[in-house]
């Protein structure tokens, strides 16, 4: 892929920062830090990693080029939202593969941080020798995919089990290992893809923009006064949303219902309270809306697997 196609799929946020012997560091202007590393393989093959910290959305650019994007994320979310205003959230260890077709219009990232690495193959740069390398291996790099009908929808599935420990492997290798040694992963990474089924695939499940909003704004209000315990029907009363969606919509952008994912908010909260300050268990307790301590104890120690007073001992003593 040359530096103009590059250029184009990066989108007009991005500008290349750093370049090294074997990949090119790419900064994202955002509120906050956006940076990937990319790793040029093959004529028309990039291995990106990607690692983002920040509350942007990102227009997704339409690039009129034959492109296939081979995606996995290791930590966080990623929320993408579609031309007709449906809206799709791709978890930690799920796969997908896309191509230009169905691809999203933005996309962002609710829990702010996320990693992942994406493997873009634009088929058009492809040159024959490429096409004869792969070939030896009996990798059709110019039909990959065929068979799981990627025009109609993309495919998306749980990381499947011969696929984990080459994930695994490049993120470990990001940054410390040549481009030869990626070349050699992608490589097993296509034998397998080309073995993937289609009656493996999620089906999707997609929201509209409108209710994504209303979530996002109960999730604010639940965590914007941790002392009161807000009942869930107040958070959406007059809003054009039932019971049902409001808790399956929750779930899928933060992965917890919404009382567990404010039970972990509020026990990363006091973690942070425990390392760095001097108040007494009792007062962090009854700030976080628990009426005595002995309860707050049981749910930190749900969440990290120590009381507080354990947790604070052992990370001030480090």
């Amino acid at each position: 892929m040359d530096n103009q196609h590059r250029n184009e799929w990066y989108g007009p946020e991005a500008t290349t920062f750093k370049k090294y012997k074997d990949y090119n560091l790419i900064n994202y202007q955002c509120e906050g830090t956006g940076i990937c590393m990319d790793y040029s393989l093959f004529s028309g093959i990039d291995l990106i990693f990607m690692d983002f910290n920040c509350s942007h959305t990102f227009r997704e650019p339409m690039v009129n080029r034959d492109i296939l994007d081979i995606r996995h994320y290791r930590q966080g979310r990623v929320e993408f939202e579609f031309q007709n205003q449906k809206v799709f959230h791709m978890r930690e260890n799920e796969f997908c593969i896309n191509t230009l077709a169905n691809m999203p219009a933005s996309y962002s990232f609710p829990f702010e941080k996320c990693s992942g690495v994406s493997l873009v193959i634009d088929r058009d740069s492809i040159d024959s020798s490429t096409i004869h390398q792969f070939s030896l291996y009996g990798i059709d790099i110019r039909n990959l995919g065929e068979h799981l009908e990627l025009d109609i929808h993309w495919y998306i599935c749980k990381t499947p089990e011969n696929l984990h420990h080459i994930f695994d492997e490049l993120y470990e290798a990001k940054g410390k290992e040549s481009a030869t040694y990626f070349r050699i992963k992608i490589l097993e990474l296509l034998y397998h893809v080309q073995k993937l089924r289609s009656e493996d695939r999620y089906a999707a499940v997609y929201y509209s923009k409108e209710h994504i909003e209303i979530v996002k704004q109960a999730r604010k209000l639940l965590i914007g006064d941790l002392e009161t315990k807000i009942p869930l029907e107040s958070l959406i009363a007059g809003e054009n949303i039932s019971m049902v969606t409001f808790q399956a919509i929750f779930k899928q952008i933060y992965g917890d219902s919404p009382y567990t994912h404010l039970k972990k908010y509020k026990m990363n909260c006091a973690a942070v309270r425990l390392r760095e300050g001097k108040e007494s268990i009792s007062e962090i307790a009854v700030s976080l809306g628990y009426s005595n301590a002995s309860k707050f104890s049981k749910a930190f120690q749900d969440v990290f697997g120590l009381l507080p007073k354990d947790y604070r001992r052992q990370k001030q003593s480090i």
